[in-house]
């Protein structure tokens, strides 16, 4: 009995004494390799599990946080940007884990909310200053619809029992009254002052956003235009939409039936905005509109029709570009078909109910596909990236709805919100603004983790870091500042990734000679993202001084070129030359910047 009972008191000691080690969470400082482009001098960031927090520079001259997903972080800067990770791992118990990362996310959710004050104050400038093709002042969504197209049968069908639902739920005559109202409203809207605390930032607190004069007239006249969209049967605008020829974009009976319940959904929704009193629906409900008309073609014509949900801003690429990396491009449409097929056959099945954000994630895997399809066959230029859930085709502020107020209303309502644009600047500037030893990537890092109350010793050694060691302030060096606490690993960029693989599964004298230089390196392609060079540098110490002076050899030609050319480039050869002499020059000295970086990869690669 009495060894029961000591072994009891040994199993809870030793419960205790472990516990917080069974429940320690692990937090990763990074310090990210230089390389060409942003934070040419290296960058630093914080990671917890999926979150990555990390300080850039923005324009204006202030540095801001920001929140990446760790899965988009390392393919921008692993992978794009091509360079090496150094990450430093510590172990916390959990209630200093949460604390240190909710005391981030409240830093990034702050400074967000007062980007989006901002953002506000200069909303309200532009529909002050009569910019009506001013993009901030577009009509999210109203773009979608064509207004004097004739509509296919099966979007006048839609239409039909849409207005007769709409009758039956709200009466006859909502349409026509709710239009009137609306247009009565905005005609009685003035721009008012804003509360003062809203226009007071500190570091540490939140700033209420007002529902300001611009945000609640462009609400308003998109409800005007939704409603009239409906009213008149405005039909979809077809270079807004598609439906890919292959075979797995094609309709059996049964997931007609599911795209049926998916359409009654959305019309359920669609009736219940109609009657909301919050404001901003307008958007939202043409997305959902467009969608309804969208599945209608799609239902009568048994295959997938999807709308275009690529932002308007979308970076696209060049014809030759396409050429350039046409092999790649193929790989991708090859691999999203491939998805498509799968995402399809787990979206369609008996026991599955097919939700709206499930078919949105099908419909931008579609763009993704049918985009690169279009340009391939085509031979032209395409958009890479900037697929969305939501389409959201926009139009300028039609001149009819524009604002009718007198010229000293406009003129005194102007010059608020200057007055107030210039003091929110000053505030920002005085509280982040960036310098180049005291205010960088790594010692805001550091000042906001001084600022958590804590006992803890570890949070409290990495608050005084760049206080302890003079170099702490440079990326390199506040890494290399770290205590042996921390468990320390090399997280490979792509390049080097690949080369390892190579150098596994062929002849290592065969890969070097093949893969040092960028003329015959395998998935290297010279890009307008580097500055010129011939020799990757990276990974030969060594014998970096030589070719790094074989690539300024090589710079300086094309600088010389670039000083003939200027006629007929207008100074490029010679600025990506002289940029390329640059990026050369720590390379005699040992020391390596340039990694070449990667255009058009997907996480897949």
């Amino acid at each position: 009995m009495q060894a029961i009972y000591l072994f009891f008191i040994l199993n809870t000691a030793l419960s205790l004494l472990f516990a917080p080690l069974l429940s320690a969470k692990s937090f990763d400082y990074i310090y990210i390799a230089a390389s060409e482009g942003n934070a040419s001098g290296g960058h630093t960031a914080l990671r917890f599990d999926n979150e990555t927090y990390h300080f850039q520079y923005n324009d204006g001259g202030i540095i801001r946080l920001v929140k990446d997903s760790s899965t988009d972080f390392d393919f921008q800067y692993r992978f794009l940007e091509n360079r090496t990770f150094h990450q430093a791992s510590l172990d916390l118990n959990e209630k200093d884990y949460e604390q240190l990362h909710n005391h981030f996310n409240l830093r990034f959710l702050q400074q967000k909310q007062q980007d989006a004050i901002r953002k506000e104050i200069d909303l309200n400038i532009e529909i002050l200053s009569n910019r009506a093709q001013h993009p901030q002042l577009n009509i999210q969504g109203a773009g979608l619809f064509a207004n004097d197209a004739v509509p296919l049968e099966a979007e006048s069908l839609t239409i039909y029992r849409l207005q007769e639902q709409i009758k039956q739920k709200y009466g006859a005559a909502f349409l026509t009254n709710s239009t009137q109202q609306l247009n009565a409203e905005i005609k009685t809207l003035r721009p008012e002052p804003w509360p003062k605390n809203s226009l007071q930032f500190s570091e540490g607190t939140f700033s209420s956003i007002p529902y300001s004069f611009a945000s609640h007239y462009l609400d308003t006249v998109s409800k005007i235009l939704l409603l009239q969209a409906i009213q008149n049967r405005s039909s979809l605008d077809q270079q807004f939409y598609f439906s890919p020829e292959q075979s797995v974009f094609k309709l059996s009976q049964s997931e007609v039936i599911q795209l049926k319940s998916l359409q009654q959904l959305l019309t359920h929704n669609l009736l219940t905005l109609l009657g909301s009193r919050r404001p901003g629906w307008g958007s939202a409900a043409f997305a959902l509109y467009a969608r309804i008309l969208s599945l209608a073609i799609a239902i009568d014509s048994r295959k997938l029709v999807f709308l275009d949900t690529f932002r308007e801003s979308s970076p696209s690429i060049s014809d030759v570009e396409v050429a350039r990396y046409k092999t790649k491009f193929l790989s991708q449409q090859k691999q999203a078909l491939s998805r498509i097929f799968q995402l399809k056959a787990e979206l369609f099945t008996p026991t599955n109910a097919l939700t709206e954000k499930a078919y949105g994630e099908l419909e931008m895997l579609g763009n993704y596909y049918y985009e690169r399809e279009r340009g391939l066959q085509n031979k032209q230029d395409f958009r890479i990236s900037g697929e969305q859930l939501l389409a959201t085709k926009s139009i300028p502020l039609p001149t009819g709805l524009y604002p009718r107020l007198t010229e000293f209303q406009r003129e005194t309502s102007l010059a608020r919100f200057e007055a107030y644009q210039i003091n929110i600047d000053q505030q920002m500037r005085s509280l982040y603004s960036y310098d180049l030893f005291t205010r960088n990537c790594v010692t805001e890092i550091i000042r906001t983790i001084s600022q958590i109350p804590t006992n803890n010793k570890q949070i409290i050694e990495l608050s005084q870091l760049t206080s302890e060691d003079l170099i702490a302030f440079i990326p390199f060096g506040s890494f290399h500042s770290l205590s042996d606490a921390y468990s320390k690993q090399t997280l490979p960029s792509f390049r080097h990734q690949q080369l390892q693989e190579m150098y596994r599964e062929e002849n290592n004298a065969l890969v070097f000679f093949r893969e040092f230089n960028t003329l015959s390196a395998s998935d290297y392609k010279f890009n307008d993202q580097d500055a010129p060079f011939l020799i990757f540098t990276d990974d030969n110490i060594l014998l970096r001084p030589i070719f790094g002076s074989i690539n300024l050899l090589a710079a300086t030609t094309i600088s010389v070129y670039g000083g003939l050319a200027i006629p007929f480039d207008s100074g490029k050869a010679l600025k990506d030359g002289a940029m390329g002499i640059l990026m050369s020059l720590p390379e005699l000295a040992f020391f390596n910047i340039r990694k070449g970086s990667y255009k058009h990869l997907i996480a897949a690669d």
